[in-house]
């Protein structure tokens, strides 16, 4: 049964769900840690299932050790899949301290780097020493493309074989580590004379990165930054929104290339789990000549505080155009975020008239007026 009043029209917000799921997590916390150190792990996978089932839809979940192997572990992941990242690292955000748990919103690399055996539901069985690779450093995208050899190369269909790969990556590296420093993949025996196996890739990366003083973010935590090209912005598609734009920034680009792909509201990426995309244009005009860029950034930090202050969303970017500037947020909590971004822009007298829009297909006819 859902905790929540459902009705046909309503869905209950990524905020009321997460808080659900750890009003049920912290009541059998206790039981899970015991049932654990009893050895029966696999006991709790059903109903564990069911739980993240109902509550976060989509996301996959593992139990684990905990922080330095003390205890153990809950990780929530999305995969790769960063809109799925996002809900994670919004569940983390909300987890409460429970004695003996750590809690982590990605796949984490495990502490055994060859010890370990990888099954799929194939039957299939796959370990690190199986694995040889040979690493290019890629410099200019800062990445580690790898030629990969595996004995079943020539048996396997190519999918299993990839699923394979990048569950051996996340095991070694954890899921932000394969994302933040793998580039181009292929199977290949041309170069296997000069490849090391795979359990040496993570020493070999950490030598990377130090000699070139690279860093990494999570993937939540990157921007992109983006323009339009200088003779569509003269073109008489500017009418439409968001075609205006001479440069942004985003932490989720293909949002703004989905948007603009369609001319307008696009499939939503992770619907059914209480999650919207919003963007607000103000009138560039509003806005001294000049000083579009912190005019904009004013509002926005002034509502970005007010939705993480209340735990009900996040700036994903914004972009300054030759008629609007824009400003960019992923919301937790439905009507009850719309108000406090309606609250911050109210506040700054925004011209009458604006609105806020929504990027998804799902909620094109919900534009709001202020």
């Amino acid at each position: 049964m859902w905790p929540f009043t459902k009705t046909a029209n309503t869905n209950p917000t990524l905020k009321q769900r997460v808080a659900e799921f750890w009003h049920w997590y912290a009541k059998n916390a206790e039981r899970f840690y015991k049932t654990i150190e009893n050895k029966q792990c696999s006991d709790l996978q059903p109903e564990v299932s069911e739980a993240v089932d109902r509550w976060l839809t989509g996301m996959a979940w593992v139990f684990g050790p905990g922080e330095n192997n003390q205890g153990h572990s809950f990780t929530l992941s999305g995969e790769g899949i960063l809109p799925k990242q996002f809900v994670a690292e919004y569940w983390l955000q909300r987890a409460p301290q429970l004695p003996g748990w750590t809690f982590y919103a990605s796949r984490q690399a495990s502490n055994e780097s060859r010890g370990f055996t990888l099954e799929l539901n194939q039957n299939e069985k796959f370990q690190p020493g199986e694995f040889w690779v040979c690493p290019y450093v890629d410099v200019q995208e800062e990445k580690i493309d790898i030629a990969v050899w595996h004995p079943s190369i020539h048996r396997l269909d190519q999918r299993i074989r990839f699923q394979a790969l990048f569950l051996m990556l996340d095991e070694l590296l954890g899921e932000h580590g394969t994302q933040n420093w793998i580039g181009e993949i292929k199977f290949s025996e041309d170069q296997l004379k000069q490849s090391i196996p795979i359990f040496e890739l993570p020493e070999m990366i950490e030598e990377t990165q130090k000699s070139h003083g690279w860093v990494k973010y999570a993937p939540t935590e990157t921007y992109s930054s983006y323009q339009l090209k200088k003779d569509v912005v003269k073109e008489e598609r500017t009418e439409l929104l968001r075609y205006d734009v001479i440069a942004g920034t985003s932490r989720y680009f293909r949002l703004i290339g989905d948007y603009n792909k369609v001319h307008g509201p696009c499939e939503h990426p992770f619907p059914d789990m209480g999650v919207d995309y919003i963007f607000v244009p103000i009138p560039t005009s509003h806005f001294p000549k000049g000083s579009e860029v912190d005019g904009r950034s004013k509002i926005e930090d002034e509502i970005i505080e007010a939705l993480e202050g209340a735990a009900s969303g996040i700036s994903i970017g914004g972009a300054t155009g030759v008629k609007n500037c824009y400003m960019d947020f992923m919301i937790y909590d439905g009507d009850r975020s719309i108000k406090i971004v309606m609250e911050a822009l109210k506040r700054h007298r925004v011209p009458k008239g604006t609105r806020i829009h929504f990027f998804t297909s799902d909620r094109s006819k919900d534009v709001i007026s202020l």
